[in-house]
C-alpha cells in the first residue's frame, strides 16, 4: 500500500497484510484482470503484498508492482520467488513521482488506495501520463462516507487498527475526483466487501475510467 503514514501501520502489517483469504476480494482481482484482458505491461500502484500482481502476471506481459513501503515490497518480492513467476517488476516509489516514461503502460491498477493518499490527485494525473491514449485506469476505492452506517462502521474498526484515510469517499466524490484528473468514467458500481470479523460489509466504489484525450 501506498500512504504517507506508511511506516506507521503499513510496515507494521505488512506480514499479515493478505495471510486471511477473503472471497470478496478475490473476486474483485479477477474482475479486474478480466477488465484489462491480455495485454503487454500493467502498472499495479499501491500494490502491497501482491494481490493483483500476482494475478495479473499470469496475462500480461510485463506486471511493474509499485509500493512506498520497503516491507511490503519484500514480502511480494518472496512470493514471487516462490511461485516462479519471472514476469514482475519490483519499485519501491511514490506514485506520485512514477519513475516511467510517457505512454507506455496499457492499464494501470490502484485498488483500495486512494482513501489513504493525502494528494490522490497527484497519483491520478501520474497514472494518466504513463498510460496509452487507448488504455484503462481500474480504481476500486473504498468509499467510506456511501452511508451513514458504512461510514460508522469504519471509523468503529480504525479506531482499533490504527488505520487512517485520508479522504471518506461517496461513489459520486470518487468519480469526481478520477474525472478532474483528466479521465473519462466508463463504468461505475457500488459493491460490498465483507470480512469475517464484521456483521456488515464495507461499502466499495468500483470505477473504470479512460483518458480523456482517448474519447474526445
Amino acid at each position: 500500500m501506498i500512504s504517507d503514514d506508511h511506516t506507521s501501520f503499513w510496515a507494521e502489517n505488512a506480514r499479515n497484510f493478505d495471510k486471511q483469504s477473503n472471497p470478496d476480494i478475490d473476486a474483485l482481482v479477477k474482475r479486474i484482470c478480466r477488465e484489462v484482458g491480455r495485454v503487454k505491461r500493467v502498472l499495479d500502484v499501491a500494490a502491497g503484498t501482491g494481490i493483483v500482481s500476482l494475478v495479473m502476471a499470469r496475462q500480461a506481459g510485463q506486471v511493474d508492482a509499485l509500493d512506498l513501503e520497503p516491507e511490503m515490497i519484500a514480502v511480494l518480492r518472496e512470493k514471487v520467488a516462490a511461485s516462479g513467476i519471472d514476469n514482475i517488476a519490483f519499485h519501491v516509489r511514490s506514485a506520485y513521482e512514477l519513475d516511467f516514461t510517457d505512454g507506455i503502460f496499457d492499464a494501470v491498477v490502484i485498488m483500495n488506495s486512494l482513501h489513504v493518499m493525502k494528494t490522490p490527485e497527484s497519483a491520478l494525473r501520474e497514472a494518466l501520463r504513463v498510460l496509452r491514449p487507448s488504455g484503462v485506469l481500474i480504481a476500486p476505492t473504498y468509499c467510506h462516507a456511501e452511508t451513514r452506517d458504512n461510514l460508522e462502521r469504519y471509523q468503529h474498526c480504525a479506531s482499533k487498527s490504527g488505520h487512517k484515510s485520508y479522504h471518506l469517499f461517496t461513489c459520486d466524490s470518487l468519480c469526481a475526483l478520477i474525472a478532474g484528473c483528466g479521465f473519462e468514467v466508463k463504468k461505475r458500481e457500488t459493491l460490498e466487501i465483507n470480512y469475517e470479523e464484521q456483521s456488515q460489509g464495507m461499502k466499495l466504489g468500483y470505477v473504470v475510467a479512460s483518458p480523456l484525450s482517448a474519447v474526445s
